[in-house]
Protein backbone atom coordinates (compact mmCIF):
# COMPACT_ATOMS: atom_id res chain seq x y z
CA UNK A 1 0.00 0.00 0.00
CA UNK A 2 1.46 3.48 -0.69
CA UNK A 3 2.52 5.31 1.90
CA UNK A 4 0.53 8.66 2.65
CA UNK A 5 2.87 11.87 1.60
CA UNK A 6 4.91 13.11 4.73
CA UNK A 7 3.88 16.37 6.15
CA UNK A 8 5.82 19.36 4.75
CA UNK A 9 9.05 20.84 6.78
CA UNK A 10 8.21 23.65 8.88
CA UNK A 11 7.81 26.53 6.76
CA UNK A 12 6.36 30.16 7.01
CA UNK A 13 3.86 30.96 4.18
CA UNK A 14 4.13 34.83 3.20
CA UNK A 15 1.10 35.95 0.70
CA UNK A 16 2.18 38.85 -1.48
CA UNK A 17 -1.30 41.20 -2.41
CA UNK A 18 -2.98 39.44 0.67
CA UNK A 19 -5.98 41.41 0.63
CA UNK A 20 -7.03 40.23 -2.76
CA UNK A 21 -9.84 37.93 -3.56
CA UNK A 22 -7.67 34.81 -4.16
CA UNK A 23 -6.23 35.07 -0.32
CA UNK A 24 -9.81 35.10 1.00
CA UNK A 25 -11.98 33.04 -1.44
CA UNK A 26 -9.05 30.28 -2.21
CA UNK A 27 -5.84 30.59 -0.50
CA UNK A 28 -6.53 31.18 3.70
CA UNK A 29 -9.72 28.52 2.86
CA UNK A 30 -7.70 25.61 1.48
CA UNK A 31 -4.80 26.33 4.15
CA UNK A 32 -7.56 26.15 6.97
CA UNK A 33 -9.16 22.94 5.43
CA UNK A 34 -5.68 21.41 5.19
CA UNK A 35 -4.56 22.43 8.78
CA UNK A 36 -8.44 21.00 9.79
CA UNK A 37 -6.60 17.32 7.81
CA UNK A 38 -3.60 17.49 10.09
CA UNK A 39 -2.01 18.19 6.43
CA UNK A 40 0.26 21.40 7.12
CA UNK A 41 3.50 21.82 8.84
CA UNK A 42 3.94 21.17 12.43
CA UNK A 43 5.12 23.86 12.75
CA UNK A 44 3.57 26.91 10.35
CA UNK A 45 3.06 30.60 10.08
CA UNK A 46 0.60 32.70 7.38
CA UNK A 47 1.67 36.44 6.96
CA UNK A 48 -0.66 38.18 4.46
CA UNK A 49 1.50 41.29 3.07
CA UNK A 50 -0.43 44.23 0.80
CA UNK A 51 -0.73 48.42 1.20
CA UNK A 52 -4.56 48.15 2.87
CA UNK A 53 -3.99 48.91 6.59
CA UNK A 54 -4.74 45.80 8.61
CA UNK A 55 -3.48 44.14 11.55
CA UNK A 56 -3.47 40.72 12.68
CA UNK A 57 -6.83 40.25 14.28
CA UNK A 58 -9.04 43.00 11.26
CA UNK A 59 -6.86 40.70 8.83
CA UNK A 60 -8.50 37.47 10.66
CA UNK A 61 -11.72 39.05 11.20
CA UNK A 62 -11.85 39.90 7.45
CA UNK A 63 -10.83 36.33 6.42
CA UNK A 64 -13.33 34.11 8.60
CA UNK A 65 -16.70 34.67 6.79
CA UNK A 66 -14.69 33.46 3.81
CA UNK A 67 -13.29 30.57 5.55
CA UNK A 68 -16.90 30.13 6.83
CA UNK A 69 -18.22 30.10 2.62
CA UNK A 70 -15.47 28.29 1.20
CA UNK A 71 -13.99 25.84 3.28
CA UNK A 72 -15.53 22.10 3.28
CA UNK A 73 -16.56 22.64 6.64
CA UNK A 74 -16.35 25.18 9.08
CA UNK A 75 -15.77 24.97 13.03
CA UNK A 76 -15.39 27.92 15.42
CA UNK A 77 -13.15 26.17 17.20
CA UNK A 78 -10.50 25.05 14.81
CA UNK A 79 -10.83 28.41 13.07
CA UNK A 80 -10.00 29.62 16.47
CA UNK A 81 -6.46 27.75 17.03
CA UNK A 82 -5.91 28.26 13.17
CA UNK A 83 -6.32 31.55 13.11
CA UNK A 84 -3.50 32.29 15.62
CA UNK A 85 -1.51 31.14 12.96
CA UNK A 86 -2.22 34.03 11.14
CA UNK A 87 -1.11 37.84 10.27
CA UNK A 88 -0.80 40.24 8.67
CA UNK A 89 1.82 43.14 8.06
CA UNK A 90 1.11 46.40 5.72
CA UNK A 91 3.91 47.11 3.11
CA UNK A 92 4.30 48.05 -0.15
CA UNK A 93 5.65 44.92 -1.86
CA UNK A 94 6.81 46.81 -5.05
CA UNK A 95 8.97 49.37 -3.13
CA UNK A 96 11.86 48.48 -1.88
CA UNK A 97 11.86 51.51 1.13
CA UNK A 98 9.86 48.51 2.84
CA UNK A 99 11.90 45.68 2.12
CA UNK A 100 14.43 45.65 5.34
CA UNK A 101 11.46 46.16 7.19
CA UNK A 102 9.53 43.14 5.76
CA UNK A 103 12.71 40.92 6.23
CA UNK A 104 12.87 42.19 9.73
CA UNK A 105 9.30 40.89 10.94
CA UNK A 106 8.62 37.65 8.72
CA UNK A 107 12.34 36.64 10.55
CA UNK A 108 10.77 37.63 14.01
CA UNK A 109 7.52 35.72 12.54
CA UNK A 110 10.08 32.61 11.56
CA UNK A 111 11.34 32.27 14.85
CA UNK A 112 8.29 33.16 16.81
CA UNK A 113 6.29 29.73 15.11
CA UNK A 114 9.46 28.02 14.99
CA UNK A 115 10.00 27.87 11.12
CA UNK A 116 13.41 28.46 10.58
CA UNK A 117 14.57 29.87 7.41
CA UNK A 118 11.80 27.98 5.29
CA UNK A 119 9.35 30.35 3.47
CA UNK A 120 6.96 29.97 0.92
CA UNK A 121 6.12 33.18 -1.11
CA UNK A 122 2.84 33.26 -2.84
CA UNK A 123 2.65 35.88 -5.45
CA UNK A 124 -1.52 37.06 -5.36
CA UNK A 125 -0.29 40.38 -6.97
CA UNK A 126 -1.34 42.06 -10.09
CA UNK A 127 1.59 40.36 -12.78
CA UNK A 128 2.98 43.69 -13.48
CA UNK A 129 4.42 43.38 -9.77
CA UNK A 130 5.80 39.52 -10.33
CA UNK A 131 9.16 41.13 -11.66
CA UNK A 132 9.85 43.91 -9.27
CA UNK A 133 8.74 41.82 -6.05
CA UNK A 134 11.55 38.76 -7.04
CA UNK A 135 14.18 41.12 -8.09
CA UNK A 136 13.39 43.20 -4.79
CA UNK A 137 13.34 39.74 -2.97
CA UNK A 138 16.91 39.11 -4.35
CA UNK A 139 18.12 42.32 -3.80
CA UNK A 140 17.36 42.09 0.04
CA UNK A 141 19.06 38.56 0.32
CA UNK A 142 15.39 36.74 0.99
CA UNK A 143 16.52 34.23 -0.82
CA UNK A 144 19.40 32.49 0.56
CA UNK A 145 19.38 28.90 0.78
CA UNK A 146 18.11 28.26 -2.70
CA UNK A 147 21.22 27.33 -4.03
CA UNK A 148 21.70 23.64 -2.85
CA UNK A 149 25.30 23.33 -3.76
CA UNK A 150 26.02 26.27 -1.11
CA UNK A 151 23.78 24.83 1.83
CA UNK A 152 25.10 24.48 5.13
CA UNK A 153 22.91 20.93 5.65
CA UNK A 154 22.79 19.29 2.73
CA UNK A 155 20.91 16.30 3.69
CA UNK A 156 17.72 18.89 4.79
CA UNK A 157 18.54 22.24 3.12
CA UNK A 158 16.67 25.52 4.29
CA UNK A 159 14.37 26.85 1.42
CA UNK A 160 12.85 29.37 -0.24
CA UNK A 161 10.20 28.70 -2.61
CA UNK A 162 8.39 31.17 -5.42
CA UNK A 163 4.67 30.40 -6.18
CA UNK A 164 3.74 32.45 -9.36
CA UNK A 165 -0.19 32.69 -10.53
CA UNK A 166 -1.51 33.42 -13.93
CA UNK A 167 -1.35 35.19 -16.17
CA UNK A 168 2.38 34.40 -16.63
CA UNK A 169 3.55 36.74 -18.94
CA UNK A 170 1.03 38.45 -22.29
CA UNK A 171 2.95 36.75 -24.83
CA UNK A 172 5.86 34.88 -25.48
CA UNK A 173 8.75 37.67 -24.48
CA UNK A 174 7.48 38.53 -21.28
CA UNK A 175 7.13 34.90 -20.55
CA UNK A 176 10.34 34.08 -21.47
CA UNK A 177 11.62 37.93 -19.85
CA UNK A 178 9.64 36.84 -16.41
CA UNK A 179 11.50 33.23 -16.20
CA UNK A 180 14.94 35.03 -16.64
CA UNK A 181 13.90 37.43 -13.67
CA UNK A 182 12.50 34.57 -11.63
CA UNK A 183 15.92 32.57 -12.73
CA UNK A 184 18.50 34.99 -11.23
CA UNK A 185 16.96 34.75 -7.80
CA UNK A 186 15.63 31.23 -7.63
CA UNK A 187 16.74 28.04 -8.94
CA UNK A 188 14.28 26.44 -11.30
CA UNK A 189 13.67 23.75 -8.70
CA UNK A 190 12.28 26.48 -6.43
CA UNK A 191 9.78 27.78 -8.83
CA UNK A 192 6.32 27.07 -8.75
CA UNK A 193 4.17 28.22 -11.49
CA UNK A 194 0.87 27.43 -10.64
CA UNK A 195 -2.16 26.14 -13.05
CA UNK A 196 -5.11 25.45 -10.49
CA UNK A 197 -6.49 22.71 -13.28
CA UNK A 198 -3.27 20.45 -12.80
CA UNK A 199 -5.00 20.25 -9.52
CA UNK A 200 -7.80 18.71 -9.99
CA UNK A 201 -8.32 15.31 -9.23
CA UNK A 202 -10.11 14.58 -12.79
CA UNK A 203 -6.77 16.03 -14.07
CA UNK A 204 -4.08 13.80 -12.44
CA UNK A 205 -6.54 10.49 -12.93
CA UNK A 206 -5.79 11.49 -16.84
CA UNK A 207 -2.66 9.94 -16.19
CA UNK A 208 -3.65 7.07 -13.87
CA UNK A 209 -6.43 5.85 -16.87
CA UNK A 210 -4.07 6.32 -19.69
CA UNK A 211 -0.47 4.39 -17.86
CA UNK A 212 -1.92 2.31 -15.06
CA UNK A 213 -4.77 0.62 -17.76
CA UNK A 214 -3.07 -1.55 -20.11
CA UNK A 215 -6.70 -1.61 -21.54
CA UNK A 216 -6.30 1.54 -22.78
CA UNK A 217 -2.75 2.92 -23.74
CA UNK A 218 -2.62 0.65 -26.73
CA UNK A 219 -5.42 2.24 -28.54
CA UNK A 220 -4.73 6.13 -27.49
CA UNK A 221 -3.14 7.21 -31.32
CA UNK A 222 -3.55 7.52 -34.44
CA UNK A 223 -4.54 3.90 -35.29
CA UNK A 224 -7.78 3.91 -33.09
CA UNK A 225 -8.68 7.39 -32.26
CA UNK A 226 -10.19 9.76 -35.31
CA UNK A 227 -10.35 13.21 -33.09
CA UNK A 228 -9.78 14.84 -29.68
CA UNK A 229 -12.52 17.71 -28.31
CA UNK A 230 -11.35 19.71 -25.48
CA UNK A 231 -14.47 22.04 -24.03
CA UNK A 232 -13.99 24.55 -20.83
CA UNK A 233 -17.48 26.33 -20.50
CA UNK A 234 -18.67 28.63 -18.37
CA UNK A 235 -21.86 30.06 -17.48
CA UNK A 236 -20.72 33.48 -16.19
CA UNK A 237 -19.72 36.45 -18.01
CA UNK A 238 -17.21 38.53 -16.92
CA UNK A 239 -17.95 39.16 -13.18
CA UNK A 240 -16.89 42.45 -12.60
CA UNK A 241 -13.53 41.85 -14.37
CA UNK A 242 -14.15 43.67 -17.32
CA UNK A 243 -10.98 46.46 -17.04
CA UNK A 244 -8.63 43.13 -17.08
CA UNK A 245 -10.30 40.47 -18.97
CA UNK A 246 -10.24 43.64 -22.40
CA UNK A 247 -6.72 44.22 -21.57
CA UNK A 248 -3.64 42.81 -23.39
CA UNK A 249 -3.39 39.71 -20.90
CA UNK A 250 -7.29 39.31 -20.98
CA UNK A 251 -9.53 36.97 -23.18
CA UNK A 252 -10.49 33.58 -24.17
CA UNK A 253 -7.35 32.74 -25.99
CA UNK A 254 -4.78 33.72 -23.37
CA UNK A 255 -6.59 33.46 -20.28
CA UNK A 256 -7.65 30.15 -21.13
CA UNK A 257 -6.75 28.03 -24.06
CA UNK A 258 -2.77 29.54 -23.63
CA UNK A 259 -2.94 28.71 -20.17
CA UNK A 260 -5.72 25.99 -19.06
CA UNK A 261 -6.43 24.02 -22.23
CA UNK A 262 -2.97 23.55 -23.98
CA UNK A 263 -1.84 21.81 -20.24
CA UNK A 264 -5.04 19.08 -21.00
CA UNK A 265 -4.19 18.40 -24.98
CA UNK A 266 -0.24 18.23 -23.35
CA UNK A 267 -1.63 15.45 -20.61
CA UNK A 268 -4.00 13.68 -22.94
CA UNK A 269 -1.16 13.26 -26.20
CA UNK A 270 2.10 13.16 -24.25
CA UNK A 271 4.11 9.84 -24.20
CA UNK A 272 4.41 7.77 -21.33
CA UNK A 273 7.31 9.03 -18.71
CA UNK A 274 10.22 7.42 -17.83
CA UNK A 275 9.01 7.48 -14.00
CA UNK A 276 5.94 8.99 -12.33
CA UNK A 277 8.18 12.13 -11.08
CA UNK A 278 7.86 15.85 -11.62
CA UNK A 279 10.80 16.53 -14.37
CA UNK A 280 9.73 13.22 -16.59
CA UNK A 281 6.16 14.18 -16.24
CA UNK A 282 6.50 17.84 -17.13
CA UNK A 283 9.63 17.44 -19.80
CA UNK A 284 7.07 15.25 -21.71
CA UNK A 285 4.62 17.36 -21.33
CA UNK A 286 6.47 19.81 -22.74
CA UNK A 287 7.69 17.45 -26.13
CA UNK A 288 3.72 17.99 -26.84
CA UNK A 289 3.88 21.14 -26.96
CA UNK A 290 6.79 21.79 -29.13
CA UNK A 291 5.16 19.54 -31.23
CA UNK A 292 2.08 21.35 -31.84
CA UNK A 293 1.45 22.84 -35.37
CA UNK A 294 1.35 26.50 -34.79
CA UNK A 295 -2.28 27.11 -36.32
CA UNK A 296 -3.03 28.71 -40.01
CA UNK A 297 -5.61 31.33 -40.12
CA UNK A 298 -8.34 28.79 -40.76
CA UNK A 299 -7.83 26.98 -37.72
CA UNK A 300 -8.88 29.19 -35.40
CA UNK A 301 -11.96 31.15 -34.80
CA UNK A 302 -12.94 34.02 -32.22
CA UNK A 303 -16.86 34.91 -30.83
CA UNK A 304 -17.89 37.73 -28.36
CA UNK A 305 -21.26 37.25 -26.68
CA UNK A 306 -24.42 39.58 -26.60
CA UNK A 307 -26.82 39.83 -24.55
CA UNK A 308 -29.45 37.28 -24.45
CA UNK A 309 -31.32 34.67 -21.72
CA UNK A 310 -29.34 32.74 -19.77
CA UNK A 311 -30.85 30.32 -17.17
CA UNK A 312 -34.10 32.43 -17.11
CA UNK A 313 -31.98 35.72 -16.63
CA UNK A 314 -31.47 38.49 -19.13
CA UNK A 315 -28.18 39.31 -19.68
CA UNK A 316 -25.81 42.14 -21.12
CA UNK A 317 -23.55 41.46 -23.69
CA UNK A 318 -19.63 41.92 -23.56
CA UNK A 319 -19.79 44.98 -24.74
CA UNK A 320 -22.13 46.29 -21.96
CA UNK A 321 -20.03 45.18 -19.26
CA UNK A 322 -18.07 47.47 -16.79
CA UNK A 323 -14.93 48.48 -18.04
CA UNK A 324 -15.07 47.58 -21.23
CA UNK A 325 -14.44 49.21 -24.26
CA UNK A 326 -17.60 49.14 -26.51
CA UNK A 327 -15.54 48.88 -29.78
CA UNK A 328 -13.13 45.76 -28.19
CA UNK A 329 -11.71 42.64 -30.14
CA UNK A 330 -11.56 40.68 -27.49
CA UNK A 331 -12.66 37.61 -27.90
CA UNK A 332 -14.96 35.79 -24.99
CA UNK A 333 -14.93 32.46 -26.91
CA UNK A 334 -12.11 30.84 -28.75
CA UNK A 335 -11.82 28.09 -30.60
CA UNK A 336 -8.62 26.40 -32.78
CA UNK A 337 -8.06 22.98 -34.64
CA UNK A 338 -4.60 21.72 -33.51
CA UNK A 339 -2.31 19.26 -35.09
CA UNK A 340 0.46 17.66 -33.23
CA UNK A 341 2.96 16.29 -35.54
CA UNK A 342 4.70 12.73 -33.75
CA UNK A 343 4.41 9.68 -34.48
CA UNK A 344 1.46 8.95 -32.34
CA UNK A 345 -0.88 11.65 -33.18
CA UNK A 346 -0.14 12.31 -36.86
CA UNK A 347 -3.43 13.15 -38.52
CA UNK A 348 -5.17 13.29 -35.48
CA UNK A 349 -6.76 16.98 -34.81
CA UNK A 350 -7.23 18.13 -31.47
CA UNK A 351 -9.77 20.80 -31.56
CA UNK A 352 -9.93 23.06 -28.76
CA UNK A 353 -12.49 25.63 -27.03
CA UNK A 354 -13.79 27.83 -24.21
CA UNK A 355 -16.47 30.78 -24.18
CA UNK A 356 -17.96 32.59 -21.37
CA UNK A 357 -21.97 32.67 -21.35
CA UNK A 358 -22.13 28.98 -22.26
CA UNK A 359 -25.59 27.27 -21.55
CA UNK A 360 -23.53 25.49 -19.12
CA UNK A 361 -20.67 25.27 -17.26
CA UNK A 362 -18.52 22.58 -18.07
CA UNK A 363 -14.63 21.11 -18.68
CA UNK A 364 -14.45 18.32 -20.55
CA UNK A 365 -12.02 16.13 -22.66
CA UNK A 366 -13.68 13.60 -25.18
CA UNK A 367 -11.86 11.18 -27.21
CA UNK A 368 -13.55 10.08 -30.73
CA UNK A 369 -12.80 6.65 -31.81
CA UNK A 370 -12.54 5.51 -35.18
CA UNK A 371 -15.62 4.02 -36.37
CA UNK A 372 -15.60 0.54 -37.20
CA UNK A 373 -14.39 -0.39 -40.48
CA UNK A 374 -17.40 -1.94 -41.66
CA UNK A 375 -20.73 -1.19 -40.10
CA UNK A 376 -23.03 -4.63 -39.96
CA UNK A 377 -25.77 -3.34 -37.63
CA UNK A 378 -26.14 0.15 -40.07
CA UNK A 379 -30.13 -0.49 -40.13
CA UNK A 380 -30.34 -1.02 -36.57
CA UNK A 381 -30.32 1.85 -34.88
CA UNK A 382 -33.24 4.34 -33.61
CA UNK A 383 -32.92 6.14 -36.55
CA UNK A 384 -30.32 4.06 -39.02
CA UNK A 385 -26.97 4.26 -39.61
CA UNK A 386 -26.52 7.98 -37.99
CA UNK A 387 -27.85 6.72 -34.42
CA UNK A 388 -24.64 4.37 -34.55
CA UNK A 389 -21.94 7.04 -32.68
CA UNK A 390 -18.36 6.01 -32.44
CA UNK A 391 -17.09 4.77 -29.12
CA UNK A 392 -16.16 7.64 -26.75
CA UNK A 393 -14.40 8.08 -23.52
CA UNK A 394 -15.49 11.54 -21.91
CA UNK A 395 -13.64 12.93 -19.39
CA UNK A 396 -15.50 15.45 -16.74
CA UNK A 397 -12.62 17.80 -15.18
CA UNK A 398 -15.34 19.91 -13.44
CA UNK A 399 -18.13 20.48 -12.30
CA UNK A 400 -19.02 16.96 -11.77
CA UNK A 401 -15.35 14.96 -11.96
CA UNK A 402 -15.37 11.18 -13.16
CA UNK A 403 -15.21 9.33 -16.59
CA UNK A 404 -17.78 7.81 -19.06
CA UNK A 405 -17.09 4.74 -21.84
CA UNK A 406 -19.85 5.08 -24.56
CA UNK A 407 -20.57 2.54 -26.67
CA UNK A 408 -23.31 0.98 -28.73
CA UNK A 409 -25.61 -1.91 -26.74
CA UNK A 410 -28.63 -4.03 -27.56
CA UNK A 411 -32.04 -2.77 -26.57
CA UNK A 412 -33.97 -5.78 -24.92
CA UNK A 413 -36.36 -7.28 -27.02
CA UNK A 414 -36.89 -9.78 -29.60
CA UNK A 415 -35.36 -7.05 -32.76
CA UNK A 416 -32.03 -6.33 -33.29
CA UNK A 417 -32.10 -2.78 -32.23
CA UNK A 418 -28.82 -1.00 -30.74
CA UNK A 419 -28.63 2.23 -28.36
CA UNK A 420 -25.64 4.26 -27.14
CA UNK A 421 -25.52 3.16 -23.40
CA UNK A 422 -22.16 4.78 -20.98
CA UNK A 423 -20.26 3.21 -18.08
CA UNK A 424 -19.54 5.51 -15.39
CA UNK A 425 -16.76 5.85 -13.34
CA UNK A 426 -17.73 9.06 -11.02
CA UNK A 427 -15.28 10.29 -8.25
CA UNK A 428 -18.06 11.38 -5.43
CA UNK A 429 -19.99 7.91 -5.90
CA UNK A 430 -17.23 5.56 -5.88
CA UNK A 431 -15.27 6.72 -3.31
CA UNK A 432 -17.81 8.08 -1.27
CA UNK A 433 -15.35 11.24 -0.81
CA UNK A 434 -15.13 14.82 -2.34
CA UNK A 435 -11.72 15.47 -3.84
CA UNK A 436 -9.61 17.70 -2.03
CA UNK A 437 -9.86 21.60 -3.42
CA UNK A 438 -7.69 22.42 -6.68
CA UNK A 439 -5.41 24.99 -4.56
CA UNK A 440 -5.34 22.63 -0.97
CA UNK A 441 -3.04 19.85 -2.79
CA UNK A 442 -1.06 22.08 -4.88
CA UNK A 443 -0.25 24.13 -1.73
CA UNK A 444 1.17 21.36 -0.31
CA UNK A 445 2.81 20.19 -3.04
CA UNK A 446 4.71 23.61 -3.30
CA UNK A 447 5.46 22.84 0.75
CA UNK A 448 6.72 19.43 -0.04
CA UNK A 449 8.74 20.39 -2.89
CA UNK A 450 7.18 18.46 -5.47
CA UNK A 451 6.71 20.04 -9.04
CA UNK A 452 4.60 17.38 -10.97
CA UNK A 453 1.49 19.81 -10.82
CA UNK A 454 3.51 23.08 -11.93
CA UNK A 455 4.31 24.25 -15.06
CA UNK A 456 8.01 23.88 -16.15
CA UNK A 457 9.60 27.10 -17.82
CA UNK A 458 9.67 25.75 -20.73
CA UNK A 459 5.74 24.44 -21.01
CA UNK A 460 4.63 28.32 -20.58
CA UNK A 461 7.08 29.30 -23.32
CA UNK A 462 6.12 26.44 -25.47
CA UNK A 463 1.94 27.09 -25.19
CA UNK A 464 3.10 30.85 -26.13
CA UNK A 465 4.76 30.01 -29.39
CA UNK A 466 1.21 28.20 -30.16
CA UNK A 467 -1.07 31.02 -29.60
CA UNK A 468 0.59 33.96 -30.31
CA UNK A 469 0.65 34.34 -33.98
CA UNK A 470 -3.27 33.87 -33.42
CA UNK A 471 -3.61 36.45 -30.93
CA UNK A 472 -1.33 38.94 -33.35
CA UNK A 473 -3.55 38.37 -36.11
CA UNK A 474 -6.76 39.11 -34.38
CA UNK A 475 -5.33 42.09 -32.86
CA UNK A 476 -5.11 43.41 -36.20
CA UNK A 477 -8.07 42.52 -37.64
CA UNK A 478 -9.58 44.66 -35.13
CA UNK A 479 -13.10 44.35 -32.74
CA UNK A 480 -15.42 44.63 -36.23
CA UNK A 481 -14.48 41.35 -37.42
CA UNK A 482 -15.24 39.42 -34.29
CA UNK A 483 -18.27 37.01 -34.48
CA UNK A 484 -21.37 37.67 -32.33
CA UNK A 485 -23.18 33.96 -30.40
CA UNK A 486 -26.27 35.34 -28.04
CA UNK A 487 -25.49 34.24 -24.38
CA UNK A 488 -26.58 31.01 -23.50
CA UNK A 489 -25.49 29.67 -26.71
CA UNK A 490 -22.61 27.48 -27.52
CA UNK A 491 -20.37 29.82 -29.37
CA UNK A 492 -20.69 31.50 -32.83
CA UNK A 493 -21.61 29.61 -36.45
CA UNK A 494 -18.04 29.72 -37.58
CA UNK A 495 -16.92 27.48 -34.60
CA UNK A 496 -19.51 24.45 -35.79
CA UNK A 497 -18.30 25.36 -39.21
CA UNK A 498 -14.31 24.71 -38.12
CA UNK A 499 -15.69 20.83 -37.64
CA UNK A 500 -18.27 21.45 -40.41
CA UNK A 501 -15.48 21.24 -42.51
CA UNK A 502 -13.90 18.05 -41.42
CA UNK A 503 -17.24 16.30 -41.41
CA UNK A 504 -17.99 16.34 -37.35
CA UNK A 505 -19.49 18.32 -34.98
CA UNK A 506 -19.27 19.58 -31.58
CA UNK A 507 -19.71 17.57 -28.53
CA UNK A 508 -22.18 19.47 -26.14
CA UNK A 509 -22.81 18.45 -23.40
Amino acid sequence: MAEEPARPSPCLIAIFGASGDLTKRKLIPALYDCYVAGSLPERFGVVGLSRTAYDDASFREHLEPFVRRFADAFDAASWSAFAEHVHYRPADTASGDDYPRIKKELRALADHHGTGENVLYYLSVAPHLYEPIVELLGEHDMVTEGKRWCSLDRENPPWQRVVVEKPFGSDAATAHRLNQVLGRVFEEESIYRIDHYLGKNSVQNLLVFRFANAIFEPIWSRHHIDHVQITAAETVGVEGRGKYYDSESGGALKDMIQSHLLQLVALTAMEPPVRMEADDIRMEKAKVLSATRVPAPEDAVRGQYAGGTLEGEAVPGYREEGGVDPATGRETYAAMRLWIDTWRWHGVPFYVRSGKRMPRKTTRIVVHFKPTPHCLFRDHGPAGTEALQPNQIVIDVQPDEGIRLRFGGKVPGSRMRIAPVAMDFDYVEQFRSEPPEAYATLLLDAMRGDQTLFKHREEIEGAWRIVDPVAAAWARAGGEAVPRYPAGTWGPREAADLLAADGRAWHDP
